[in-house]
């Protein structure tokens, strides 16, 4: 039997990988002389609650490599085949780790490891629909093409509330930063194949909102609405989507630290196409 690994910037809701057999991964986090696994959706408030109150930023870490060959031979010595999703390798360590753990367990050959070219809610698609393959017979060969199929078409997007944490990040300069949040100014960050960038910029929340809605895609397979630390916008978008996707199945999702901050409180989408 094929089963599935990954790691906690999936942000699987616990009742999933349990239901599914998932085994998630946890990346760490430090955070005001406090280091911690990262948790999944449901964890988060405490971390979020501090996290919009002080200007520390936060550091995160890759899994250690022993956690990754322990749970590659726990697979084959029970006789099955693993397939690994990680972070993108763009934005962590992860993926790297999870080969070299790869070619020191007991049998490489028995596991596949897939580098998701995105992260969170994506990763969570990508997931469901190995899953499925899973059901249908395919072996880790064709579920391996088929994802790469996926990626090509499949995004994730976001619209932060403010650009303080993008500045923090030092993803945008301070300058940048104080002229978009006196113009009000919503990027829109797309993240496609392993790239992040700004796909477009606009003047307040309504019309983020908006141009997000439009990008979307009519033929994608699955919906993901998403926020970051609950932020108040989150309501609006799922209000903008109702009844335009209602033939998709749709779901709902949280971001936990390890991309929250580098982003801030944020809503955004992902799909699956």
């Amino acid at each position: 039997m094929i089963k599935i690994l990954t790691d906690s910037t999936a942000y699987l809701p616990t009742d999933f990988a349990r239901e599914n057999n998932v085994k998630v991964i946890p990346l760490r986090v430090l955070f005001e002389d406090d280091e911690f696994d990262e948790g999944a959706p449901g964890s988060y408030d405490d971390f979020f609650e501090k996290f919009t109150r002080t200007k520390v930023f936060p550091k995160t870490s890759q899994p250690s490599l022993q956690v990754f060959i322990d749970e590659y031979n726990s697979i084959i010595d029970n006789g099955d085949e693993g397939i690994v999703f990680t972070i993108s390798y763009t934005l962590s360590g992860t993926y790297s780790v999870a080969n070299l753990a790869k070619a020191q367990c007991k049998c490489p050959d028995k596991i596949t490891v897939i580098d998701s070219k995105s992260c969170c809610q994506a990763t969570w698609g990508f997931i469901m629909e190995t899953l499925d393959m899973i059901k249908k017979g395919f072996s880790r060969e064709q579920i391996l093409e088929e994802i790469s199929r996926l990626q090509v078409n499949s995004q994730i997007t976001f619209v932060p509330d403010s650009l303080e944490y993008l500045k923090r990040g030092g993803r945008i300069g301070k300058v940048s930063a104080t002229v978009g949040s006196l113009l009000q100014l919503k990027p829109i960050l797309a993240f496609k194949e392993g790239v992040l960038g700004c796909a477009k910029k606009t003047i307040g929340i309504a019309k983020a909102i908006q141009e997000i809605v439009g990008m979307i895609p009519q033929n994608i397979k699955r919906l993901f609405i998403i926020h970051i630390a609950n932020t108040k916008y989150f309501d609006m978008l799922k209000k903008a989507l109702v009844g335009k996707f209602q033939n998709i199945p749709t779901y709902e999702g949280e971001i936990g630290p390890v991309v929250a901050s580098h982003i801030g409180p944020a809503i955004g989408v992902a799909w699956i196409c």
